[in-house]
């Protein structure tokens, strides 16, 4: 009985505390659908060549071709995403994220990312699917605005960009590296 107790309490303690121990790991779906409102979107884990299909491209090319890289803050980011995972929630419905996530694509394969450690996970928008995605990749990290990215350390989540950034993508990602009390917009969410 004791037994059963123990694992019960460290099912829910790990549960509760997955934005610390875990790093999304699921298929990769590439799933399209069209919402309530007829809108195409993709909906779970995803690549980065489904946002070059035709229903994609546009926002996707436009914000990832037009957006210069501060090259020299890159170059500082480098060396400290050895050893990171990296996972992107967003809605290809939503504005923020169609602005920010080529943007932060473009940085990560700038700076020589290895993009086998990161996870792009694509939620709705709809009523039964607000901001969750098929596979459940969200539940318990609190992910109430997206774009959301979370920077993983052996497992452990080191720190987040929600939204937009505070000074600038790169300087927000240096900082949340460095471990230097980086702290996102709305950082007061709770779940």
């Amino acid at each position: 009985m004791k037994l059963f107790i123990t694992v019960i309490a460290l099912s829910v303690y790990t549960i509760s505390n997955q934005q610390v121990f875990a790093q999304v790991k699921t298929p990769i779906l590439n799933q399209e659908i069209v919402n309530e409102n007829g809108q195409p979107m993709l909906l779970g884990h995803c690549s980065i060549s489904a946002f070059r299909k035709d229903n994609f491209k546009d926002w996707f090319n436009i914000n990832f071709n037009s957006f210069v890289i501060d090259t020299a803050t890159v170059e500082l980011i480098k060396p400290l995403l050895k050893k990171k995972a990296i996972t992107i929630f967003m809605g290809t419905w939503c504005g923020d994220s169609k602005q920010q996530v080529p943007k932060m694509i473009k940085i990560l394969l700038a700076a020589g990312f290895d993009t086998t450690r990161l996870s792009i996970i694509t939620v709705g928008n709809g009523a039964d699917m607000y901001k969750k995605s098929p596979q459940g990749e969200e539940l318990g990290l609190n992910i109430q605005r997206v774009p959301t990215l979370i920077v993983y350390h052996k497992k452990k989540e080191i720190g987040r960009f929600i939204e937009y950034p505070v000074v600038s993508i790169e300087k927000d990602l240096l900082r949340i590296l460095l471990q230097d009390g980086y702290i996102p917009n709305y950082s007061n969410l709770k779940e």
